[in-house]
């Protein structure tokens, strides 16, 4: 079973997104619930990482990587939105507007993924997404061929 990691997240550093959250034994949430939400985010962005062949580990023991930064941000960002749901504070537009940037950071990281940096997987047991043996001009040559079709013939022609 894989480990997650938190990036060096406390609930202390939700100060960068809402500047007035502090939290104690009597505050919605508490510091320990706190620390579990922040926790759980974390296992989630783990898991999204693992799945991608990203070496989690490698990333959370360099904290001058790009990758480091962008976790935490992403698990601040959950936090946050979490947290300024459970403080039922301005609760829509704020945690919404936090949920949002956390699902563009996420998107992005699904879709571009040199946006990995060097934390980027790129051998053959790597996920799909980060190779290929792809030859898509040649298949779609092919396939236009194979239709049969009058301007795919002509096309054919032309290109001789």
């Amino acid at each position: 079973m894989a480990d997650y990691y938190t990036f060096g997240v406390v609930p202390a550093d939700i100060g960068r997104y809402v500047p007035r959250f502090a939290f104690d034994t009597t505050s919605a949430p508490t510091l320990l619930q706190a620390a579990d939400i922040i926790d759980d985010h974390a296992a989630d962005l783990c898991a999204f990482l693992y799945g991608m062949g990203v070496g989690v580990q490698a990333v959370n023991g360099n904290p001058t990587l790009a990758m480091y930064r962008t976790c935490q941000r992403y698990i601040l960002l959950r936090f946050a939105a979490q947290a300024a749901r459970l403080r039922n504070q301005n609760n829509q537009t704020l945690a919404d507007q936090l949920d949002e940037q956390a699902d563009a950071l996420m998107k992005r990281l699904r879709e571009i993924p040199q946006d990995l940096g060097t934390a980027r997987p790129v051998s053959v047991t790597s996920a799909n997404m980060f190779h290929s043996n792809a030859d898509y001009p040649g298949d779609i040559y092919r396939a236009s061929i194979q239709s049969g079709s009058r301007l795919a013939i002509n096309a054919a022609v032309d290109k001789m």
